[in-house]
């Protein structure tokens, strides 16, 4: 998720904070320290408590098919100053296990607990969209939240390649474990082929 850094018309400053909530990572702002929920969207301590993040549509491609579109693209060096092997993820044990390590509370059993799912949040109604459901074939879904149709694409290689309401204009949303999701949009339905 890719969220503005304008608010309040004041630019800010964000890190990771290390702290977690409902066992979902809390960023910071460097300029009050207030501390930001990603899946709530807002502050949730600290001087800025109640402001609300501007979240801004994203893409999340495989690296192969963003060269595609843009081979003269850029990418930050690994040459940090640290020894780190930048090719291996930290948290690759994690995704593997069942578990969780930290609580969230009860955990609805719609889904498997560690399922990756795309929400979408339009007018305080919330869904949950099964990655692998809607990836399991290329082509377009269409839905309707709260009385908006939206267009989920999906290519040939099963990547999600937009999703937008019926005008074309891209809806935001989230990738997000169902866990976490759930833990904060109780109230969400989630997508089915039925």
């Amino acid at each position: 998720m890719v969220f503005s850094r304008k608010i309040n018309n004041r630019t800010y400053t964000f890190g990771i904070s290390g702290r977690l909530y409902k066992s979902n990572v809390l960023l910071y702002d460097h300029q009050t320290e207030s501390l930001w929920s990603q899946l709530m969207e807002k502050a949730i301590s600290g001087p800025l408590v109640r402001s609300s993040l501007k979240k801004i549509p994203s893409k999340r491609i495989k690296w192969k098919s963003w060269l595609k579109k843009h081979p003269a693209s850029l990418v930050l060096s690994n040459e940090t100053g640290y020894r780190r092997d930048y090719s291996i993820d930290p948290y690759e044990g994690y995704y593997r296990i069942g578990t969780l390590l930290f609580p969230v509370g009860k955990v609805r059993k719609d889904l498997s607990g560690k399922q990756r799912v795309l929400g979408i949040v339009i007018n305080d109604a919330a869904k949950a969209y099964p990655l692998q459901e809607i990836t399991r074939k290329r082509g377009v879904i269409q839905d309707t939240i709260a009385g908006t149709t939206i267009h989920i694409k999906t290519s040939k290689e099963r990547e999600i390649i937009s999703v937008e309401d019926d005008k074309g204009r891209p809806v935001p949303h989230i990738f997000s474990y169902w866990f976490a999701w759930q833990a904060f949009h109780p109230d969400t339905t989630v997508y089915t082929t039925d």
